[in-house]
């Protein structure tokens, strides 16, 4: 059985915006977003919905993402939002630039919910990138879509235009993986972010980064 290149694949690409920076300390995810990407096409297939948190969203963090206590205020909780996210993400490859931080949420809530998580690793794209530039120090979405030569046209710090800006990022890395010779996911194991190693840390506490 042949198996599938990297340029085959179906991946969904999902980012996360949130209260704060830590989930085991009682941070809240805000706002989910997905795309599809099937082999190197963005599709028009997309998940997006802000969430009403059981927590008031700290001045620091909305300096960051720009979304307030008013604009969540007549959104769905999180125990509404968080199944049709995992629906619309099916059984396509989980992407994330970060994957680490977004999973630790995602993983948090539905053990919460008690929503069987069968998501055994999401594919992170600093890992991706460390790949393929093993001597650069940073990593982050703006460094690697400046050094891909991707423009940002969009709100950035925004989950849904983030997952286009990882998906046209993603897009270009599996491009050079190809060009030599990573062709198939397990030789890029090396940027899996493995669930069961996140979900072990979690150890809940009351307050986040931002208050």
């Amino acid at each position: 059985m042949k198996v599938p290149k990297l340029s085959e694949l179906e991946y969904v690409i999902f980012d996360l915006e949130t209260t704060g920076l830590y989930a085991e300390q009682g941070d809240e995810i805000i706002e989910f977003g997905a795309i599809r990407l099937k082999g190197l096409e963005i599709t028009t297939e997309s998940f997006q919905s802000l969430v009403k948190p059981p927590r008031t969203i700290p001045e620091a963090a909305s300096a960051v993402h720009g979304i307030t206590d008013k604009d969540v205020s007549k959104s769905p909780p999180v125990s509404e939002i968080l199944p049709k996210f995992y629906e619309f993400c099916g059984n396509s490859y989980w992407v994330a630039q970060n994957a680490r931080f977004d999973l630790s949420f995602i993983l948090r809530d539905m053990k919460r919910l008690g929503i069987n998580f069968r998501q055994s690793f999401a594919i992170d794209t600093i890992g991706i990138s460390k790949i393929l530039f093993p001597f650069e120090s940073r990593h982050n979405l703006d460094v690697m879509m400046a050094r891909l030569g991707i423009s940002k046209i969009g709100d950035r710090h925004r989950s849904l235009d983030d997952c286009r800006f990882t998906a046209l990022v993603l897009i270009e890395f599996i491009k050079l993986l190809e060009n030599q010779g990573i062709t198939e996911l397990k030789d890029i194991e090396s940027a899996f972010i493995k669930s069961d190693s996140i979900a072990k840390k979690l150890k809940p506490k009351t307050m986040g980064l931002f208050g």
